[in-house]
């Protein structure tokens, strides 16, 4: 018997399919609209002359009001739906869609019938069929996608016959780059595309002029390190720069067992420490726990392992471990060509 967290995603891929006619009718037109009124408007340069201002803001209250019903009629209730069905929690980092579902999934892995297989089969054609047809963030879900994206995988990649990446065509694609400058130029050249941007952690700022990093500063961007840079005033670019040492993983299978054992072993001794609050403790859990799913893929995502990496670091130098977690923490970022510096307790 399939249990209640797993019928509640397929609810919800029931819920997406019930509304794709809608969505790629109704919907996905307004968004290449929307697309074309902000290639529009970023050519024009509102603070040089009053018609080019008055023009700017003619298109903004174009995009404005185009982009109400979007909001109102896809991002709404889309978040509401995964709000009611226990997927999500309703935090803006999305993260709770790995946390509320991912023990349920595992469970599940290690505990389905022969009957439940052709259920899960049909729903994970279901999702892959949206997901394709549609081939849109809708300018607002690209963040809960991402997460979806993660989640569904992990469940439905145990569930198939080949070695093929089904969610590949919707994927975000990781470009490899040699500057900061290089990386902003691509993704204002690529906007709308699910892209994103790996630099070298020392090349990071580095030989960029005080010009041409007033260039980077006027575009309205956040940069984490480890995690993204957004740009443009409405959410059509899910392009991501990726800062970071490059990870190694091993190429054969044995190596690749040998990571996810060490980290589902690292896994059970975080469960074990006693100095950890419950907050630090889900977090290295979650991240270690994607770490030891990603690396098992065929073509592991390293752009996504760094960031893992760099969430569980964050939460570990502030703590004090046992010596026998610590040895497994280095033995992981070391392994994984992540140790800045070895972990202490």
């Amino acid at each position: 018997m399939i249990p209640q967290k797993i019928l509640a995603l397929f609810e919800f891929i029931d819920y997406l399919d019930k509304n794709k006619k809608s969505y790629i009718e109704k919907y996905i037109p307004l968004c290449n609209e929307l697309q074309i009124l902000d290639e529009q408007r970023s050519k024009l340069k509102p603070e040089r002359n009053y018609i080019e201002k008055q023009e700017y803001d003619y298109i903004q209250d174009q995009i404005s009001a185009k982009f109400s019903p979007i909001l109102s009629n896809i991002y709404a209730p889309v978040s509401e739906k995964l709000i009611e069905l226990g997927i999500w929690t309703g935090e803006n980092n999305y993260s709770s869609i790995w946390n509320n579902n991912i023990s349920a999934i595992s469970d599940f892995k290690r505990n389905f019938t022969s009957e439940d297989v052709l259920q899960v089969i049909n729903y994970k054609v279901k999702y892959l069929t949206f997901r394709t047809e549609t081939n849109s963030n809708f300018l607002c879900l690209q963040l809960i996608f991402n997460e979806l994206d993660e989640i569904f995988k992990t469940l439905f990649d145990f569930f198939k016959d080949t070695n093929e990446n089904e969610f590949n065509s919707f994927e975000t694609k990781t470009i490899k780059v040699d500057s900061l400058e290089e990386a902003v130029k691509g993704l204002i050249e690529k906007k709308g595309n699910n892209i994103s941007f790996s630099i070298p952690s020392e090349k990071f700022h580095y030989g960029l002029n005080e010009t041409q990093m007033q260039r980077i500063a006027n575009i309205k961007n956040e940069i984490v390190m480890g995690d993204k840079i957004e740009v443009g005033n409405i959410s059509n670019n899910s392009g991501q720069i990726i800062i970071g040492k490059e990870i190694r993983i091993s190429d054969s299978l044995n190596g690749k067992q040998e990571t996810f054992e060490k980290i589902e072993e690292l896994i059970k001794l975080i469960r074990q420490e006693p100095n950890i609050s419950d907050e630090q403790r889900q977090n290295l859990i979650t991240n270690f726990d994607k770490v030891k799913e990603e690396v098992l893929e065929e073509m592991p995502d390293k752009s996504k392992i760094f960031k893992w990496l760099s969430n569980t670091k964050r939460t570990l130098e502030n703590l004090v471990l046992t010596h026998e977690a610590i040895d497994a923490i280095n033995w992981v970022y070391k392994n994984l060509n992540f140790l800045i510096q070895q972990i202490g307790g």
